[in-house]
């Protein structure tokens, strides 16, 4: 099994660690149990020369790490502002190439065109960056360059910066990319929504759903976070093999989070300390009964409005999904320490030291032996496997909260506290 998590941040991007680098990302991603990593930010020069000096060219679009047996592949996002509709619209797009031939080629083909209609064409500021160019003009210049190139609409639930965003997105994939829907195999589902919700729209049934970390820190509890799973082996896997699966539904599973952990899973104001359901939501007029502004729209709240299929509706030829949370989050929990504390870190490499790596740990090894080594670690791992875990939903950018240890649920109604999860990073 090949675990690869596509969509990550260099040291180039805005809010991002200091140590999004080759190396790091190259020992923090074998704890987790990764395989291939996408490099994140191509258009950035200073990036590139990084990700030449510290990989090793394999052929067929892989590059392997100067650290370790990491393998990456050449990935990027980009976000386009325009507007269309009479709206305006925000839309973030993943981008995979095969070399840095037709990476740079892309780049240069993409800067003469925004500086021919008089728009910035910037790319030393910012890893991701920000392009007045629509979907379509994007598509024009990528598959202009590279007509196998592969371009994966980013967390497409994300109310201000994705595809079906209630802030600036569309209600169909064909009024977005046009023409282009037909060269776009795969969705990223984004933290908020899992496959389960997806299937419920037969406007993406031929799409394949891809799940990955979003990282912009390179430690355990962010990379990976994420993934997908490949049956193949490491010698096997290359772009043509990745182009083929995501065009073919042929992914063994994808690894996800509960979506009721995403940002933006239910609606509400972090303000004014409101979480709502969509049925409150609709009760209250989608206003927020402190002051009066129009509420956040979750991503659950979204997918209800686009939905056409009921609720548990699964397609025949659907990649399944198993549920996860990043393990040293679960110790933490069980142990009431901070994830930076170094008891909630030694006791995780001592997990990875005796059995390699979290993923083995978190879809192979037996509850039993699990809970042998750390009690009560087997019980919150089953829960994941059986997917019985409560979470209390996140909203308008606070991050749900899982039932574990001393972080118990909460009332998802009204929060009358903003909640902090054992998903947030710290430092």
């Amino acid at each position: 099994m090949i675990f690869a998590d596509f969509h990550i941040h260099s040291k180039y991007s805005r809010a991002t660690s200091s140590t999004m680098d080759i190396k790091h990302l190259s020992e923090y991603g074998s704890m987790k149990g990764l395989n291939v990593i996408g490099t994140g930010d191509f258009t950035h020069p200073k990036w590139r020369s990084e990700i030449k000096r510290d990989t090793e060219y394999l052929g067929k679009g892989i590059y392997k790490s100067r650290f370790n047996n990491m393998r990456f592949v050449l990935s990027s996002e980009i976000a386009t502002i325009y507007s269309q509709g009479d709206s305006v619209r925000k839309i973030h797009h993943i981008i995979i190439l095969p070399d840095f031939e037709i990476v740079e080629q892309f780049v240069d083909n993409l800067s003469r065109k925004l500086l021919a209609s008089n728009k910035k064409a910037n790319f030393t500021s910012d890893g991701r960056p920000i392009i007045g160019m629509s979907s379509l003009e994007l598509c024009d210049t990528l598959f202009s360059t590279y007509d196998k190139a592969l371009l994966i609409p980013a967390h497409i639930w994300t109310p201000w910066f994705s595809l079906f965003g209630s802030g600036s997105g569309f209600d169909k994939i064909e009024d977005c990319y046009g023409k282009y829907t037909k060269n776009i195999f795969a969705l990223e589902t984004g933290l908020s929504s899992d496959p389960l919700m997806n299937w419920r729209l037969s406007q993406i049934a031929d799409k394949t759903l891809i799940s990955n970390s979003d990282c912009h820190g390179p430690f355990v509890d962010r990379i990976g976070r994420e993934c997908n799973v490949f049956d193949t082996t490491l010698d096997a896997f290359n772009y043509d093999y990745l182009y083929d699966a995501l065009k073919n539904k042929k992914l063994a599973f994808t690894v996800e989070v509960d979506p009721s952990y995403g940002k933006y899973h239910f609606d509400g104001h972090r303000n004014c300390n409101i979480c709502f359901t969509p049925k409150e939501s609709i009760q209250h007029k989608n206003i927020c009964p402190v002051c009066r502004r129009k509420l956040t729209i979750g991503v659950l709240h979204r997918v209800e409005e686009l939905a056409d299929k009921p609720e548990g509706y699964k397609p025949l030829n659907a990649v399944p999904f198993q549920y996860h949370v990043p393990l040293i989050e679960i110790i933490a929990a069980l142990t009431g320490k901070g994830i930076g504390t170094k008891g909630v870190k030694e006791q995780y490499f001592e997990l990875i030291k005796k059995y390699g790596n979290e993923f083995n740990i978190m879809f192979n090894l037996s509850v039993n032996e699990i809970e042998s080594s750390f009690t009560g670690l087997g019980k919150i791992i089953q829960s994941l496997r059986d997917k019985t875990m409560k979470v209390t939903p996140g909203y308008d950018g606070v991050y749900g909260v899982p039932g574990i240890g001393t972080l118990k649920d909460k009332p998802s109604k009204t929060v009358k506290t903003p909640q902090k999860s054992i998903l947030e990073f710290q430092k």
